[in-house]
């Protein structure tokens, strides 16, 4: 974060909450203000990084009782999986479907973090897109969001914590909606909701928009070391030939990256059949 932050910054590592709290008193400004670099906030910055600091709760309630806004700090320790700062935000009023089209359950959703994705549902955060419904496994919502005339409106638009992956005359098309949610479903390994949405025509190698590392079902599953769900797609089409739009890496040279030695042995096995 900028220089004129540093010093709430060190209170905050530390963990010397008093002296949070008299820094905030005398330059209150700082709780509001805006990073040019780094974490926006100083509470998205205790959001994203709780897990690394000796009383993340503690510092996140010195800050929300200064004044500090909660929506983005909200998403962020969804995107990390930082559980008790996000539950405390939520008790401090923080909105449970956030402020956009992109939520907390999006944010966790896109990460994998499917137990924290299931807390925020049973505490009511909506599923509002085909999106969603594929990464929690719910196949019964996800055709709620079909119509006999292909998708109903709410099923999108395309969302994703990296806007620059979704161009603006993408984010509505029915086809790439459809396969944002089917590589939604097989990067969070939920094989039928995959095959109910190629059954509704995905397309098993597209690279649709909304996802950072430009690639296709398969090099999602293969990101997350998914051997059932890469067997599934592969037994379905994927090619394992297909690069990806971030790296330019295929199938094989992703698992050699993760380092994840089954999928390595599947997919050189594969090539050599090929």
């Amino acid at each position: 974060m900028d220089p004129v932050f540093q010093p709430v910054l060190t209170t905050i590592v530390s963990g010397d909450l008093e002296s949070l709290r008299s820094a905030l008193e005398a330059e209150p400004t700082l709780v509001h203000r805006r990073s040019s670099c780094s974490h926006p906030t100083l509470l998205q910055m205790v959001a994203c990084e709780a897990e690394n600091l000796p009383d993340a709760v503690g510092a996140a309630a010195v800050l929300v009782n200064a004044g500090a806004s909660l929506a983005e700090p909200l998403v962020a320790a969804a995107s990390v999986d930082a559980r008790p700062v996000l539950l405390y935000l939520l008790e401090r009023g923080a909105p449970l479907d956030g402020t956009t089209s992109w939520g907390p359950l999006d944010e966790a959703l896109y990460w994998r973090h499917l137990e924290l994705a299931r807390v925020l549902v049973e505490r009511g955060a909506k599923v509002r897109s085909l999106r969603a419904a594929a990464g929690l496994g719910d196949v019964d919502g996800m055709v709620g969001f079909f119509a006999s005339g292909g998708l109903r409106p709410e099923a999108g638009p395309i969302g994703s914590p990296f806007p620059d992956t979704v161009p603006a005359d993408r984010a509505n098309v029915p086809q790439d909606i459809v396969n944002n949610a089917f590589v939604m479903a097989a990067q969070n390994g939920w094989s039928a909701c995959t095959a109910e949405l190629l059954a509704r025509g995905a397309q098993v190698n597209a690279c649709p928009p909304g996802f950072h590392w430009r690639g296709t079902a398969l090099h999602g599953a293969i990101w997350r070391g998914d051997r059932p769900i890469v067997e599934w797609l592969l037994a379905h089409g994927a090619d394992p030939a297909v690069r990806d739009g971030m790296v330019g890496g295929d199938a094989l040279g992703w698992a050699k990256h993760h380092q994840h030695a089954a999928l390595i042995d599947l997919l050189t096995a594969e090539e050599g059949s090929t």
